[in-house]
C-alpha cells in the first residue's frame, strides 16, 4: 500500500482540523515565559509539508525544517515559494542530525518523535542538544504518553470541496515490558473520481511522565520546564502528568530549555 507521507497534499488535509494561527500564538507565548535568549531561528524536527512555517515566517522568525521523507519537503519548498518565503529545508535524521549553525528554539508536533528504543531517544535528545543554544526551548506536541493503555484507536473525516479524506489511527502493543508500540496511521481519499488508500505503519517506543524526567534529569542537558494539556498553557499536569478525573487529556505539550 502507498505511503500517507508520499501524498502531502492529502496528509495536510487529514491533519488540517489544528488552527495554525492559534498554535504559533502558543509557541510565542511559551517563549516569552521559558526562554532565556531572544528568539530568531526556529526548528522544527519531522516538519512533514511545514503548516507553520509561513505563518511564523510572517512574523519574523527564521524557519528551519528537517524531515526523512524528500516528498513532503519537495511540497513544504513548494508551499514556501507560493508565499514569497526563503526556508531552510533539510533531509535529516531526527534521532541523529547535525546543523551548520545553532538554533533558539526547538519544536516536534503531533507525537512526530519516531525513536524505536532507548539508545535512539538519547540519541535524539543529545541531536536536538547539539542544535540548540543555551537557554533555548525544546517544545515537544503529543510525544509524551499520558495514558497507560496499550491499545488505542480513533477516525476523523475532512472534507474540503469534492476532496473528501478519512483518517484512521491505531496503536498496538508489541513488547510492553518496553514499551514499544505499532502505530498505524490509514488514509482514505476520495477525490471526485478517483479513490486511493494509503497507509503507514512506525515501530515506536512510548515515553511515560517519570521516564521522561528522569531522561532529562540524568542526561543533564535541559530542565523540565512543565507540561500542559491540549496547547493551553494555562491548563498545567502535575509532576506525574495527571489532570482531574473530569477531563480528558488531548494534545498534551511538554516544555525543557538547554541547560
Amino acid at each position: 500500500m502507498n505511503s500517507i507521507y508520499d501524498y502531502p497534499a492529502y496528509y495536510e488535509v487529514a491533519f488540517s482540523f489544528r488552527d495554525i494561527r492559534r498554535e504559533v500564538d502558543t509557541l510565542e507565548r511559551c517563549m516569552s515565559l521559558f526562554s532565556r535568549i531572544p528568539v530568531h531561528t526556529m526548528l522544527e524536527l519531522g516538519c512533514g509539508p511545514a503548516p507553520h512555517m509561513p505563518e511564523l515566517m510572517r512574523r519574523g522568525y527564521e524557519y528551519i525544517g528537517i524531515d526523512l521523507n524528500q516528498k513532503m519537503l519537495d511540497f513544504a519548498s513548494a508551499r514556501a515559494v507560493h508565499a514569497g518565503f526563503s526556508p531552510t529545508l533539510l533531509r535529516r535524521d531526527m534521532v541523529q542530525f547535525t546543523l551548520a549553525r545553532q538554533v533558539d528554539f526547538v519544536f516536534i508536533l503531533l507525537g512526530s518523535l519516531y525513536a524505536a528504543n532507548a539508545a535512539e531517544l538519547s540519541s535524539h535528545f543529545e541531536s536536538v542538544a547539539a542544535t540548540l543554544r543555551p537557554g533555548g526551548i525544546y517544545f515537544l506536541d503529543w510525544c509524551v504518553q499520558f495514558t497507560r493503555s496499550s491499545e488505542d484507536s480513533g477516525s476523523w473525516e475532512i472534507k474540503q470541496n469534492q476532496l473528501r479524506v478519512k483518517t484512521s489511527y491505531t496503536r498496538r502493543a508489541i513488547d510492553a515490558a518496553d514499551h514499544i508500540f505499532e502505530e498505524v496511521i490509514r488514509l482514505k481519499v476520495n477525490d471526485g473520481d478517483n479513490e486511493l488508500e494509503l497507509e503507514e505503519r512506525n515501530t515506536k517506543r512510548a515515553i511515560y511522565p517519570q521516564e521522561f524526567l528522569f531522561l532529562t534529569e540524568t542526561m543533564g542537558l535541559f530542565e523540565f520546564m512543565g507540561w500542559r494539556n491540549n496547547w493551553n498553557l494555562d491548563e498545567p499536569l502535575d509532576e506525574r502528568g495527571a489532570i482531574p478525573h473530569d477531563k480528558r487529556i488531548e494534545r498534551p505539550i511538554v516544555v525543557i530549555r538547554r541547560i
